[in-house]
């Protein structure tokens, strides 16, 4: 995708950026119990509550967004000097075209840019993909940011030195 474009979303778009999260992690559902997906997608789909300690970033493409990311200051075990990256997104229908990958080295060039030593992210061990693209990008296991978000829903960290 040649013409991918990477920036800050509009307020405008919060709704449907939203949506594309969801829709991007709803191939999870059947590995959580049905409440544990309730609880997880209300979470995941809150982009206003986390825009108080976030950045919202989007990847558009023609005209429609087609991936998203989340990048914390202080988001958990991200110490003074580290972006922490969250919920990356992309549509089902845009997989495989290097859209989250693109995403993840913007994060990464604007944690370096704003003097950070580090990114973090975390992964459940059913998201494969976000793992290889993790591990292909240099991030190593640091379980120091395993936590559990909702009942059953266990997450791993991973962390790159910059």
């Amino acid at each position: 995708m040649s013409d991918l474009t990477i920036r800050f979303a509009r307020d405008e778009e919060l709704d449907t950026v939203a949506s594309l999260i969801v829709d991007a992690y709803a191939e999870y559902a059947g590995a959580m119990s049905p409440d544990a997906w309730s609880m997880y997608a209300q979470d995941i789909a809150n982009v206003y509550g986390r825009l108080t300690d976030g950045r919202l970033v989007v990847a558009e493409f023609a005209g429609r967004l087609v991936g998203s990311v989340t990048m914390f200051g202080h988001w958990r075990g991200a110490q003074p000097g580290t972006l922490g990256v969250r919920l990356l997104a992309v549509a089902p229908d845009a997989r495989g075209s290097g859209v989250g990958r693109a995403l993840m080295e913007w994060c990464v060039e604007r944690a370096r840019e704003e003097g950070n030593q580090r990114v973090v992210i975390t992964s459940t061990p059913e998201m494969a993909a976000l793992r290889e693209l993790s591990e292909s990008m240099g991030f190593t296991r640091a379980p120091e940011l395993d936590h559990e978000p909702a009942p059953g829903v266990r997450l791993e960290g991973y962390a790159l030195a910059l």
